[in-house]
């Protein structure tokens, strides 16, 4: 963009503390005059050649933008463009270069984002891609058992009922098993909790404060000042743990947290990579990040397996052929340097769940046998037989037959 000397730069998110980290980036390649954050409500003295502002402020004072000729219009988050404020603003401005930004560019309802780019892909790079590369530093994942029966809890077919969900998981069992975990896996690290509501992250910030470590919230209720000193805090590491709703979950750079807790219920793909993304930057002295997952029988848990390869598998079709050409590396696809054990109850939960008609794949259920079968070879010390697995796993060995054609050939599949 420098090489290109814009006349008239927009760079658009929908939050402030995306804007800042963007300004800071600016920054180091423009003066401070030819850059300005809106921060109030825009006015045109204040236009200059590179101008950050929030969609919420943009779409509300188009009129001052739609006479001027914009070179380029940066849209950060884009997979938030398919709204009707981001939708509009495009067509207003007319840019003639508009860039969309996203590590997420899939919905949950669906629409195609990049129909409004035309297309075009200029660059795409999956997480997994960036981990191999050494761009994103690896992860180490514990999925933890969650001993919540989310079956009692209403869903109206894409969410939990957030009144229920406080009802469920605010219960001192939880907050005494979750500090627990934290200790054992993560104890000391700069750590960002992802929970489910307001209520619930006064909770778990009090759970933790009680418990002697400094803990506090940052919530969209939040104040700017205060939200920049905690942000401060957390990266001196006065604050250890930060419990967060929904505002920090994209486009924040917070390379220090070197811990990331889900303690709400991973209910969508982009939520995932999300909540995994804010803790993959590097940072100094950082050499892994530590993920600690609290998951139990809430709906479609047994995705999380399939979101562990950090690429569209799932949206690939399987066949038995593509299943069993695939090694037992293959079909895990953990990154280099990354790390994931389920506790053997979520590993019951998943099979549970795929045997169900309306989510099985043999895709989705042979990660599951793998991930069932190294469980029980760590447990016993020595590869498990046909008959082992039949004594001790909740998936037999009918399951690796169904899968894999046959005992045989699912041995062959794991010894390559």
């Amino acid at each position: 963009m420098r090489r290109c000397d814009p006349g008239l730069c927009l760079y658009v998110a929908h939050s402030h503390e995306i804007l800042e980290d963007a300004e800071t980036e600016i920054l180091r390649e423009f003066p401070r005059q030819a850059v300005h954050r809106f921060r109030a409500r825009p006015t045109s003295r204040d236009i200059t050649k590179i101008n950050l502002i929030t969609i919420q402020s943009l779409s509300r004072n188009l009129d001052m933008f739609r006479e001027k000729t914009v070179d380029y219009l940066i849209i950060d988050e884009f997979h938030h463009a398919a709204a009707k404020s981001y939708r509009d603003s495009i067509e207003a401005l007319g840019p003639v270069f508009l860039l969309g930004l996203t590590a997420t560019p899939f919905r949950g309802d669906r629409q195609d984002v990049l129909k409004l780019c035309h297309e075009n892909v200029i660059v795409c790079y999956e997480m997994r891609e960036g981990i191999e590369l050494g761009i994103l530093c690896p992860y180490h994942y514990f999925g933890c058992f969650d001993d919540i029966d989310y079956s009692d809890i209403r869903h109206n077919g894409q969410r939990y009922d957030i009144r229920d969900l406080e009802r469920a998981l605010i219960i001192p069992e939880r907050d005494g098993a979750i500090i627990g975990k934290w200790r054992e896996k993560a104890e000391g690290k700069p750590t960002l909790a992802f929970c489910c509501s307001h209520r619930h992250a006064d909770r778990v910030a009090t759970s933790f404060q009680e418990a002697g470590v400094p803990a506090a919230t940052y919530l969209s209720t939040t104040g700017g000042a205060i939200r920049l000193q905690r942000r401060e805090e957390f990266r001196s590491g006065a604050i250890k743990v930060l419990c967060v709703v929904d505002v920090l979950n994209e486009g924040v750079d917070l390379p220090f947290a070197e811990c990331l807790l889900f303690l709400r219920p991973t209910e969508s793909k982009r939520i995932f990579f999300q909540q995994m993304g804010r803790g993959l930057r590097h940072f100094i002295g950082k050499e892994r990040c530590i993920v600690i997952d609290f998951i139990g029988n809430f709906q479609n848990a047994y995705r999380i397996v399939e979101y562990q390869g950090l690429d569209p598998y799932d949206d690939i079709q399987s066949t038995p052929e593509t299943t069993f050409t695939r090694t037992a590396k293959e079909t895990l696809h953990l990154p280099s340097g990354c790390v994931v054990e389920f506790d053997e109850r979520v590993i019951d939960v998943f099979g549970r769940q795929t045997l169900d008609p309306k989510y099985a794949t043999r895709h989705n259920i042979g990660r599951i046998l793998l991930y069932q079968y190294r469980k029980l070879e760590d447990r016993i010390g020595r590869h498990p037989t046909k008959r082992d697995v039949d004594r001790q796993c909740f998936l037999d060995s009918t399951f690796y037959v169904s899968v894999f054609g046959s005992w045989r050939d699912f041995e062959r599949k794991i010894s390559r």
